[in-house]
């Protein structure tokens, strides 16, 4: 986060690297994941626990909305999720029956009051132009979903950020309290985050799969929401890249640079 966090969040954080040494919750055991599920994300729109993402093996192309748009954070949109889902990757998914799984974390530990979340990324997690994923990229991810003062926040509304988190930084009750159960987030070392929760989310990590979540190179964005559509730079963190958008439709190829196993067909979407 740009700003520190305040009230118990510093205290958090030396907390939570004494809890790495004695008091956590390791997750469980990291896996290494052949494919993702076996159905395509639900919209925001939806109920709040999302889908895994199947990589589809299907060659024949599949017909989508024209006007779709590829930051998922800002849109509702299916068939925009639905892409997304594809060129991009967040820090847990979900396998075949809704458990999380690590994804550009390898792995996380919890404290033992569960408000404090420890992800370490994995050494290998790059964006297609071969950008490392690192802590700060997550964090400026994360405070662009969060703080409305944050210089790549723009005038999105983050639905599925309100729907499933309840609010944002700043944001208090009529009782004084912070409404949104995330406190802040910030880089512990050269590899791991911390995410600081107000009160228990016991669905965080199902939360933080949702397709709104997944992780973006921060320096293709603005703040005036303009990336995502036909004419950006689409940089992907998942395993396809956009490989042609034109007046036809949309072609997603294999990412070579994605951590895990690659994809082996190339897909295609037609207009509808």
């Amino acid at each position: 986060m740009t700003k520190k966090l305040n009230r118990s969040r510093t205290l958090a954080f030396w907390a939570v690297c004494l809890l790495l040494l004695t008091g956590c919750q390791p997750a469980a055991e990291p896996t290494t994941v052949a494919a993702v599920a076996t159905e395509p994300p639900q919209p925001a729109s939806q109920p709040a626990v999302p889908e895994a993402t199947a990589l589809p093996t299907e060659k024949s192309p599949t017909a989508i909305n024209s006007n779709i748009h590829l930051d998922p954070a800002l849109t509702e949109d299916a068939d925009s999720i639905m892409v997304s889902s594809y060129v991009y990757e967040g820090l847990v998914r979900l396998d075949a029956n809704g458990a999380p799984q690590p994804a550009l974390a390898e792995s996380w530990v919890i404290s033992d009051d569960q408000l404090d979340y420890i992800f370490t990324l994995r050494g290998n997690a790059a964006f297609s132009d071969g950008t490392v994923v690192t802590p700060d990229v997550v964090v400026e991810n994360f405070n662009r979903w969060f703080d409305p003062q944050h210089p790549l926040h723009g005038n999105g509304n983050y639905a599925t950020w309100q729907k499933l988190f309840l609010g944002f930084l700043g944001e208090k009750g009529a009782d004084k309290r912070p409404v949104s159960t995330v406190d802040g987030i910030q880089k512990v070392d050269f590899n791991s985050i911390l995410i600081h929760l107000n009160r228990l989310e016991p669905n965080l990590l199902t939360y933080l799969a949702n397709p709104a979540f997944v992780i973006l190179k921060p320096e293709t964005l603005s703040a005036d929401g303009s990336y995502g559509g036909r004419n950006s730079t689409i940089i992907s963190s998942g395993p396809y890249v956009v490989s042609s958008w034109d007046d036809s439709g949309l072609a997603l190829s294999p990412n070579p640079k994605y951590w895990g196993e690659k994809p082996q067909d190339e897909l295609k979407f037609i207009w509808k």
